[in-house]
């Protein structure tokens, strides 16, 4: 088979991850990064043996490729995913898809007009563990998701769209009821407008509650998950990469009063979910493969995303502390 001519634009810190795992991948040929920075632009023509572009516009009118992946700032997400599915190309785009719901919708409308893949970067969707977790839990009525990290790789997003947004993801696939209440607080620590700090509380149909936690002011890496059901609780600890630990806490059924709580403890290699998730990006363009995800579920929670958010504006007229 023909490899997929594939590009870069934006070659970042998460840029580099992609650049570097197309580079490895069979089938796959890495021809192109765009990057407005001259030394990343550079970097990339030393380590990739490709050619190096500007901008996206620069790139697409110098060469031909069936494929991108979008790893520019969030702001700038709708813009270039939509320039490049305007052009033919299948776009992986790290989430969130765009910083709006009525863009994320335009671009899942625009990708299957014209036939074309639209992925977004879950990346956590990849994890064996989340995998898992989704294969086991049958009737949540508690979630708690913490995510917390000491500094801010992200600059034109909040925590909620930068980070809580992965936990948002992952419990809307494990809850099927919608959220009928919620509550959020957050706080920017040096009175700009972006929060670095999110705690929200969501109730679902059927009485499950799931609690969120994100900061990117914290002292030390925290990113955990834990789910309660009536005889279970799932902890999942995501902060000892490459691996994941999982916790299972059984409490006795009433028709086995021990009196005893059983612990089980395992623990997951998580084998690059980044290179799994590329591999998927080709293997759909190739239709080999089923979504992992679909755009509506990348819209919804990127929806509910944004009602927290909402939330955390300042109502009309008020007078900042």
């Amino acid at each position: 088979m023909k490899p997929l001519r594939v590009a870069v634009i934006g070659v970042g810190v998460m840029g580099r991850f992609h650049a570097n795992n197309y580079a490895a991948l069979r089938g796959v040929e890495l021809i192109a990064v765009a990057d407005p920075k001259d030394d990343r632009r550079a970097e990339a023509l030393h380590a990739y043996d490709c050619r190096a572009y500007r901008s996206v516009d620069e790139l697409l009118a110098a060469e031909s490729i069936d494929a991108a992946s979008v790893a520019v700032p969030t702001s700038l997400h709708y813009a270039v995913t939509k320039r490049l599915l305007e052009a033919g190309v299948h776009v992986l785009v790290e989430k969130p898809m765009a910083t709006g719901v009525a863009q994320a919708r335009e671009l899942t409308a625009l990708s299957r007009r014209l036939g074309l893949v639209l992925q977004v970067g879950h990346i956590t969707r990849f994890y064996r563990a989340v995998q898992l977790l989704g294969e086991r839990v049958r009737a949540p009525y508690l979630i708690e998701a913490r995510r917390m990290v000491p500094y801010a790789r992200i600059q034109d997003v909040g925590v909620v769209l930068d980070l809580m947004i992965h936990d948002l993801d992952i419990v809307l696939r494990l809850i099927p009821g919608a959220p009928v209440d919620l509550a959020v607080a957050g706080r920017s620590l040096d009175g700009g407008p972006l929060e670095d700090v999110a705690a929200a509380q969501i109730a679902f149909e059927g009485g499950c509650v799931a609690r969120f936690l994100a900061s990117r002011v914290a002292p030390d890496v925290e990113r955990n998950l834990v789910v309660s059901e009536p005889y279970r609780t799932m902890r999942l600890d995501f902060a000892k990469a490459p691996y994941t630990e999982i916790a299972i806490y059984r409490r006795p059924t009433p028709d086995v009063d021990s009196g005893h709580v059983q612990l089980d403890r395992h623990v997951v290699y998580e084998d690059n979910p980044l290179r799994a998730e590329l591999e998927h990006f080709m293997a759909r363009i190739h239709d080999d493969a089923v979504p992992i995800g679909t755009l509506d579920d990348d819209v919804r929670s990127l929806e509910l995303a944004t009602r927290l958010l909402a939330r955390l504006e300042p109502e009309p007229g008020a007078v900042p502390a």
